[in-house]
């Protein structure tokens, strides 16, 4: 009686034992499934970034490309575009104009065609009668003569020559290069007397105007 009461006692710990093995396999499976799944989006992450890098770098490349390929069609279109007979005046005064190349603030003759004009002592104007530029000697003398008896009145002179636009073109544009043309060959054949070097100055701004139809240049003294 005593062996078969023993054999029927209950062992509590059994069970416990198949619960703990069982939250074991669970938390194991858990983890694995956490790890394939960072391991997946590592991978997904790294194939991402390296396609945004090749990406990137075929963007940056065809941009290269393209930017060459524009430099060298600007650069054949320069070869062969005509050089304009006007062409437009920088801030520097470095544009050829008609009839001549500017060169800083000056003006050198390729070509002469001589303007007519009118030197007025008086109103110390030079009155153009057509749209040329070049002054012709008998002009440059007159101009030439009239600074040289104000600087004898007074060494410390200095001339500012300002012009006014010819009304007989049709192009803003060529008025203006006229315009420029005039007033720095004006400059370059005075300049060549050697007391009158460093005593000329440019006003590329407008003068009054005056009924002169072909434009004017105005000599000030200050």
């Amino acid at each position: 009686m005593a062996g078969g009461g023993d054999s029927n006692e209950m062992n509590p710990f059994i069970s416990y034992v198949d619960l703990f093995a069982s939250i074991i396999l669970v938390l194991l499976l858990f983890i694995l499934i956490m790890f394939v799944n960072v391991g997946y989006y590592i991978q997904f992450n790294t194939k991402n970034k390296a396609e945004q890098e090749q990406t990137q770098t075929e963007l940056e490349k065809y941009k290269e490309q393209s930017v060459a390929a524009q430099a060298k069609k600007e650069e054949e279109q320069k070869k062969t575009e005509p050089v304009p007979l006007f062409a437009k005046m920088d801030n520097n005064n470095t544009t050829p104009v008609q009839g001549g190349e500017v060169e800083g603030n000056t003006l050198s003759k390729k070509s002469e065609q001589y303007a007519q004009a009118e030197f007025k002592e008086q109103e110390m104007i030079i009155a153009f009668k057509n749209n040329e530029y070049f002054l012709n000697k008998e002009i440059t003398t007159q101009v030439t003569d009239f600074m040289d008896s104000t600087l004898k009145k007074n060494p410390d002179a200095l001339f500012y020559i300002s012009v006014n636009d010819s009304k007989k073109l049709i192009s803003s544009t060529q008025t203006k290069q006229v315009s420029l043309g005039r007033i720095l060959s004006l400059k370059n054949a005075l300049e060549k007397v050697p007391a009158l070097q460093n005593k000329i100055k440019l006003n590329y701004k407008q003068a009054e105007s005056l009924n002169y139809d072909y434009g004017y240049l105005k000599i000030d003294v200050k």
